[in-house]
């Protein structure tokens, strides 16, 4: 991507996370049974493949929809080999005509043969395509990881805001208060690439704006800027981010347990439940029964954000076995981000209990105080559409844990996003 100038680069940004959301509403149409409006995502995806590899490869393409074989030629040999060409081509070129058209331009009609759109539009076929053009966004999607890493990465910081400079900026950093926003940018910086250049393009940004960037840090640990006090389009922008391919990093604590709403100034436990009443009786006053319940406050695992949309559960306070805040204990930097496996000690904080298939461990640790000596990951990259959210379960209030998630962040942009590209 560096040999293209600064508007091209754009161009073929802008065509990549166009096909990425394509993709997500393919799917989101798919779950719920609109197979037409999924047909239509996915020539819509599968259209900007394609457009999107032209522009990489410097050249410019035709006012069209489909490909074409001369079309697959102006893509560099360097970024598909003739394989992948004639293989790529094969799932561009397959999509029924019928499908097409109708989707496209509501024309259904052949020869004066009219057929059922309900039939045309059937969960069979329709889930066929998803998963052929799912083998093109896999293919762009591990392209596109090699070229916004290419330093200087752009990186952005959430400033605390949302959208506005008339809002109430988060001020609030439960589990991550060593390092403010503005520091955080100062310091990522500084960081330099092995020729000497700079790692990292830093800079600040409201929630709006992080579709410009290849890297979003959360500075503000367990809370993030809301609009209101529920999961609203603060976190919608953030998970449509993740889901369209970027790489969200937040740097501690139980990802997303706050809100902060910037209309008011105030933080709010997020949490979508309600109690458990476990111990009731009934005892009688004059002869009158009354019902005394005692509620358990308890919050389970679905209720919070993390795991209900990435799947994450994280160890939980247990005074029962004195395990309640940050606990010291060493942990060891995992081989995707160097073959070195350097070990250091840091206070964790809400580490996730167990991988999954979508789970990347990126630091893990052994230690009996939470799992009878199994290892806990406080340290995770959770698969989440063509993204990644980064989990940081540390303590963020020191400078040792500051010091070593900038080592991890480097260490993940310089050599640890071909293990995600290719995941």
């Amino acid at each position: 991507m560096s040999k293209l100038s600064k508007s091209q680069q754009d161009y073929y940004i802008f065509l990549a996370k166009e096909c990425f959301a394509g993709f997500s509403n393919a799917e989101d149409n798919f779950s719920i049974y609109h197979y037409a409006s999924c047909n239509a995502w996915l020539f819509h995806s599968s259209e900007f493949f394609w457009k999107a590899l032209t522009v990489l490869s410097g050249n410019y393409f035709n006012p069209i929809h489909e490909a074409s074989q001369a079309d697959m030629k102006k893509i560099s040999s360097e970024i598909l080999s003739d394989g992948d060409k004639i293989r790529l081509y094969n799932i561009l070129s397959k999509f029924p005509n019928i499908r097409r058209d109708l989707t496209r331009y509501g024309y259904y009609e052949k020869e004066g043969v009219t057929k059922s759109p309900y039939d045309v539009f059937n969960k069979d076929d329709t889930k066929t395509s998803l998963d052929e053009v799912g083998l093109l966004i896999n293919k762009l999607r591990e392209i596109h990881y090699y070229q916004i890493f290419e330093p200087p990465i752009k990186i952005g910081i959430l400033s605390g805001y949302l959208s506005a400079r008339n809002e109430k900026p988060c001020s609030y950093y439960p589990h991550s208060g060593y390092r403010k926003a503005v520091q955080w940018m100062l310091d990522l910086k500084n960081i330099k690439h092995e020729d000497g250049s700079n790692l990292f393009d830093a800079s600040m940004t409201p929630i709006s704006h992080i579709s410009a960037f290849s890297v979003i840090l959360n500075p503000f640990g367990e809370a993030y800027p809301e609009s209101g006090n529920s999961e609203g389009v603060g976190f919608k922008t953030i998970a449509s981010y993740i889901r369209d391919g970027g790489i969200f990093v937040n740097s501690g604590g139980q990802s997303f347990a706050y809100s902060w709403n910037v209309n008011t100034g105030n933080s709010q436990l997020l949490v979508s439940f309600i109690p458990a009443l476990r111990d009731s009786q009934t005892n009688y006053v004059d002869g009158i029964p009354v019902l005394e319940i005692k509620e358990s406050l308890s919050v389970p695992t679905e209720a919070l954000l993390l795991k209900r949309y990435f799947g994450l559960e994280t160890e939980w306070d247990n005074p029962a076995r004195n395990m309640v805040g940050p606990k010291e204990t060493e942990i060891k930097f995992d081989k995707i981000l160097g073959q070195d496996e350097p070990r250091t000690k840091v206070k964790v904080y809400r580490p996730v209990r167990k991988l999954s298939e979508d789970v990347i461990p990126l630091v893990h640790c052994s230690d009996s105080l939470w799992n009878n000596n199994n290892n806990i990951y406080p340290v995770v990259a959770v698969k989440f559409g063509r993204g990644f959210l980064i989990h940081t379960g540390m303590s963020l209030d020191e400078e040792r844990e500051f010091k070593t998630l900038l080592d991890i962040i480097t260490r993940l942009c310089r050599i640890g996003f071909e293990t995600l590209a290719k995941s």
